[in-house]
């Protein structure tokens, strides 16, 4: 082979490796500013005012509590103390993932307690945040709910005290739960369940559902404190048992990379470990 050939070859490499680190380059910049974008939602919502289905004018949310938590492109939706004669004070939950894209918040639901055919679905909404609300406006298509209308608009929730220590702070998927000394997580009812946990101070929530079934089994909503080891929760709303609403708990706390352990200095049958994840 001649040395100018050997030269082409060398020269043409060269560029095709300086080609492909601009494409890994691009593909992390499109991704960190995606995630980026995401975070703008970050925070705590309680509902004020909506507007569904065919209802003409906007409704003042009386009655109910409705809380909307955004963490990292993951969301929960919460419905409880209600008040309404002859309706539980837990009206029902919903999550999922979420992208703000083309100035368009898109929403996938992973659970949906009130109806398991929207489960999967994306909903492409208009929306509107700033550092003291959140607005969305759209529509959602499922067996139930046909191009239903979906107007709300929520007011940010703003914490009585600073947050003591930030790193629980985020989206946490349990791999791990012993409960009364034995490990029952992802086995007997627990078998293919998926619990996810949102913590966005000064609230947190969690839901326990079952993708593959696109079922739901139940959620809680909190306020807490975390000071770095020990965790101080809250209960607000608990949809297995109402007893625990207005109860308060301490939990230790062990980091370890990109996992948790939260244990009881109190109940020593207790522990659940947890990996941090993001979209």
């Amino acid at each position: 082979m001649k040395s100018s050939e050997i030269c082409f070859i060398k020269k043409r490499f060269q560029n095709m490796k300086k080609n492909l680190s601009l494409l890994l380059l691009l593909i992390v910049t499109v991704a960190f500013i995606a995630d980026d974008a995401n975070k703008k939602l970050n925070g705590a919502y309680q509902r004020n005012s909506y507007k569904f289905g065919d209802m003409k004018d906007w409704e003042i949310q009386k009655d109910q509590k409705i809380t909307k938590i955004f963490a990292d492109g993951y969301w929960i939706t919460f419905y409880y103390d209600d008040k309404r004669p002859g309706i539980k004070i837990f009206s029902g939950a919903g999550g999922g993932t979420y992208t703000l894209k083309n100035n368009k918040y898109q929403e996938t639901l992973d659970f949906y307690s009130w109806d398991s055919t929207a489960v999967g679905k994306t909903f492409e909404l208009d929306y509107e945040v700033t550092n003291s609300s959140f607005k969305q406006f759209g529509f959602m298509n499922s067996e139930k709910y046909q191009n239903y209308a979906v107007n709300e608009k929520f007011d940010r929730i703003s914490a009585s005290s600073p947050l003591k220590n930030k790193k629980l702070e985020g989206v946490w998927e349990m791999t791990e739960g012993t409960w009364g000394g034995e490990s029952r997580y992802g086995v007997g009812k627990y078998k293919d369940a998926k619990m996810v946990v949102i913590f966005q101070y000064p609230k947190m929530a969690l839901a326990y559902y079952f993708p593959k079934t696109k079922t739901f089994d139940g959620a809680g909503l909190y306020s807490y404190q975390f000071d770095g080891k020990i965790f101080t929760e809250a209960n607000e709303a608990y949809s297995w048992d109402e007893n625990h609403i207005g109860t308060s708990n301490d939990f230790l706390i062990k980091f370890e990379g990109k996992t948790l352990t939260k244990t009881s200095s109190i109940n020593k049958g207790y522990k659940e470990v947890y990996k941090k994840i993001s979209k």
